[in-house]
């Protein structure tokens, strides 16, 4: 087994069949299958319960290439980047509780849609019937970590086509002006999960998202 820091206890190798492994501050172990020798589940066949996770993970991998093509690829690149880890893994991480056992977005509310380094404002109000909706917030903070030129951003989930994640159209709004709008597509769906995010300039910096669910009443 190879030792990666024996005075604090924090190593990685393997051991017979037994992989372990250091990520941050966490020592974890995992089991690798025997060449030759077939697991449990082969034999078997998967219980309901991990049925149901083989659903969950699927769903969450799915999820995470749509959202990458849909929406953005950099922004949990960023998120991974400062955590020393692969973007996928930490989108799965962050979210894969979020996911019920048929593989859809179960927890809206704690489903993280972006995340980030980029302070949010305070005080996020939406308001508005719809299609178009108004955003508020207030912000006198003045520190070298956020810029009133930071862009107002919307993630969307509509209600009857939550498998696939979208930005809103029509997005205006900078950090300084402290309002900003959007538009939703009524044509989709009548009623939306809405994250409201900002990103800096130059696209390279995002903030974690506050959660509003809203409806067309048009």
């Amino acid at each position: 087994m190879k030792v990666k820091d024996f005075i604090n206890g924090q190593f990685q190798g393997r051991h017979n069949n037994l992989i372990f492994y250091t990520r941050g501050n966490n020592t974890y172990v995992r089991r690798y299958a025997i060449p030759g020798k077939k697991r449990k589940w082969e034999t078997e066949g998967r219980t309901p319960k991990q049925q149901a996770v083989a659903i969950r993970f699927k769903a969450v991998q799915v999820f995470y290439m749509t959202f990458a093509k849909q929406v953005s690829p950099e922004i949990w690149r960023a998120v991974a980047k400062t955590v020393g880890r692969h973007a996928p893994n930490v989108f799965f991480s962050r979210n894969f509780h979020c996911f019920g056992e048929e593989g859809q977005i179960a927890d809206f509310g704690n489903f993280m849609f972006t995340d980030g380094t980029l302070p949010l404002p305070r005080n996020l109000k939406v308001s508005g019937e719809g299609p178009l909706f108004k955003v508020t917030w207030q912000e006198e903070r003045m520190w070298k970590t956020v810029s009133g030129t930071d862009r107002l951003q919307i993630g969307v989930l509509y209600d009857n086509d939550s498998r696939i994640p979208r930005v809103a159209s029509q997005v205006k709004g900078r950090r300084g002006e402290l309002h900003g709008e959007f538009t939703l597509d009524e044509s989709i769906g009548k009623k939306a999960h809405v994250y409201i995010f900002f990103c800096n300039e130059t696209g390279t910096r995002f903030s974690a998202c506050r959660y509003f669910h809203v409806k067309i009443n048009s």
